[in-house]
């Protein structure tokens, strides 16, 4: 496990784009997203990967606009987006658990049944008037952090749909 730096010491790139408040209202997001389609929330599984792929440019530019587009033929057409995704969930991980710790205490999330991950009693979206007086990089991270979401629920069972990213539980 690796440590994090104090706040202190953290690059302000870092420290702007994993700080555990944006994480935290990314994670959210996720969270809101998948109550759409099913009471359980999120699987705590998913939450690196969509992370992974969201906030690295790259990835995100590649990603289809509609998630009629299948997602496993999709990734063998565009396998180049697996190269480094494990290295980069792997460096995630230390934030994505400040963030989970953050928006637990805050009760922004809430821990459902099993694995999954809900949204809590407190609100921690990105209202309308943020999004528009925003960078377009935010905007589209977080639209794209929402299609993620919606592509993998619908992509079929959790363990298929990490078995086709290369991630393993």
């Amino acid at each position: 496990m690796v440590a994090l730096d104090s706040w202190k010491n953290r690059r302000p790139e870092e420290a702007n784009l994993f700080n555990p408040a944006f994480l935290g209202s990314l994670t959210f997001e996720i969270a809101k997203e998948a109550e759409k389609s099913t009471q359980e929330g999120i699987s705590l599984n998913y939450i690196p990967l969509i992370l992974a792929l969201s906030l690295h440019r790259p990835s995100r530019h590649r990603l289809p606009s509609t998630t009629v587009t299948s997602m496993y033929e999709w990734v063998q057409i565009n396998e180049e987006v697996l190269i480094g995704l494990i290295e980069r969930i792997h460096g995630l991980m230390p934030y994505v658990q400040e963030t989970l710790r953050f928006s637990l205490h805050q009760n922004t999330l809430q821990i459902g049944s099993g694995h999954y991950i809900k949204t809590g009693k407190m609100k921690s979206h990105f209202p309308g008037p943020f999004l528009r007086g925003t960078t377009d990089e935010v905007r589209e991270i977080v639209k794209k952090t929402r299609f993620l979401c919606r592509w993998l629920l619908k992509s079929g069972n959790e363990a298929s749909v990490l078995s086709c990213w290369g991630v393993r539980p």
